[in-house]
């Protein structure tokens, strides 16, 4: 038979695209309602969860990753500040220059989340065997992967 030419697999994309548009969906209803118990934006869950991974950021470096400017993200700090999720402090070397990090509170909210997420992937995971499971990461890790590479252009 050979490889499969890019026509044979045009079905199979377009139904992909339909699946994905519907799971992005629920995904983001889904994360709406968790964000929404802790009140806040699912831009402002992003964020947190940069700084959940980081012991601080500087506003240019945070809105960066967010790829929002510095003032839209400096807003999204500043409610995150006001609602005790974050605290700003001044870089050990050079005391002029502000950082961000995430606060016990942010941290907890997190986490908190994840787990629900963690639940949710565990539930989907119960229809499929071992070998599905681990081609799905696989899949997705490639994927995420190539979208990282595709960041690095752009910036470059």
């Amino acid at each position: 038979m050979g490889m499969e030419t890019f026509e044979d697999n045009t079905h199979l994309a377009e139904e992909l695209a339909d699946i994905l548009a519907l799971l992005q969906r629920s995904f983001l209803v889904e994360l709406s309602t968790e964000v929404n118990k802790g009140n806040i934006s699912i831009p402002q869950y992003t964020l947190l969860g940069f700084l959940n991974q980081s012991s601080g950021l500087n506003m240019s470096q945070l809105a960066d990753l967010m790829r929002h400017t510095t003032p839209a993200t400096t807003g999204l700090v500043d409610r995150l500040v006001d609602s005790g999720l974050v605290e700003r402090f001044s870089h050990p070397k050079d005391r002029r220059q502000v950082l961000v990090r995430i606060s016990n509170r942010g941290r907890e909210l997190v986490e908190g989340m994840k787990r629900g997420i963690v639940r949710n992937i565990q539930d989907l995971f119960s229809d499929l065997d071992n070998k599905d499971q681990e081609a799905w990461v696989r899949i997705y890790r490639t994927i995420h992967k190539r979208s990282q590479a595709q960041l690095v252009v752009r910036k470059g």
